[in-house]
């Protein structure tokens, strides 16, 4: 499937719901001071998770244990910080952008530890990385997690899990993570101290897209708290309660410039450092003054 007509499949079905938005109306605007220098933190470790076990123990001296799955193409790798008590998961999801897409097909399963409804294929893969990643975990730690695309979607996935078996989660943060649950399960777990990380044309965080098939159990949603990056220092905040009004809305008004290619995570890093210096916060309903037309697709 290519990428023109994967954005045709989703602009058909958000025509379809378009007549509806007024039953969404407009969330409210929080005021929310974001510390750039921390999502810069996370970006750089989500952006690494795709280079190889060489490069991830160069940039990152701590990390004691890199591990890659062939069967799911998942690569993650933790760091260990003994004096903080802390350690910090990062996932890389496929390398393959389509399939970030592709792989959205997936119909809900019932997870029985987690008591909710969540997207199989994701699921598969959590449970993979935890049977992999749990023997490496040191009991008493505090732990961060975070991770881009697929990545994303198992790390708040994996968050859901480690909750459940009683482990301590730190703030985290994630980029560009496709919807991995229902109504249902986003109410549940929307407790977690979870912040999502979205570019304001990247179309991967609108997926999986809520169809007759997929949402037999109830439509996708999102959850957590969410910082959508516009141009230059400009980004939107959204509160826990806010992001539930925009799950359909937000790019409704930009579905020609959505983009596969802004769903890099050099695309994310990049509008994070330039908001390094000094980032101002703008209205939801006021973001399209900031977003300029998507990147042009390269091969």
């Amino acid at each position: 499937m290519s990428e023109h007509s994967i954005i045709k499949k989703l602009q058909d079905a958000f025509t379809t719901i378009k007549n509806n938005l007024h039953l969404l109306g407009q969330p409210e605007d929080v005021s929310k001071a974001i510390a750039f220098s921390n999502l810069d933190w996370y970006a750089k470790r989500a952006q690494a998770a795709y280079q190889s076990e060489a490069d991830i123990r160069a940039a990152f001296p701590n990390t004691t244990m890199v591990k890659l799955l062939p069967e799911q193409d998942i690569q993650f790798f933790v760091e260990t910080f003994p004096e903080q008590k802390q350690q910090v998961i990062t996932v890389r999801g496929t390398a393959n952008k389509l399939n970030a897409i592709e792989d959205a097909e997936y119909v809900q399963a019932s997870d029985t530890r987690l008591g909710i409804y969540v997207h199989s294929g994701f699921l598969h893969s959590t449970n993979a990385v935890y049977a992999a990643l749990t023997p490496h975990l040191i009991s008493g730690f505090t732990l961060k997690l975070t991770g881009h695309s697929l990545g994303a979607a198992i790390s708040t996935l994996l968050m859901m899990c480690l909750e459940k078996d009683g482990y301590r989660l730190a703030p985290s943060v994630n980029f560009g993570q496709p919807k991995v649950t229902n109504k249902a399960g986003a109410d549940a777990y929307n407790f977690l101290p979870l912040l999502r990380v979205v570019d304001k044309n990247d179309i991967v965080p609108l997926v999986p897209i809520n169809t007759l098939l997929a949402s037999i159990h109830g439509d996708y949603e999102h959850f957590g708290e969410e910082v959508i990056l516009l141009d230059g220092e400009y980004f939107v905040y959204l509160d826990r309660h806010g992001v539930q009004h925009v799950i359909t809305q937000s790019f409704i008004d930009n579905l020609d410039d959505l983009s596969l290619n802004d769903h890099r995570i050099a695309n994310y890093c990049a509008h994070i450092e330039s908001k390094l210096a000094g980032a101002i916060q703008v209205p939801f309903k006021e973001r399209e003054k900031y977003i300029k037309q998507a990147t042009p697709a390269t091969a």
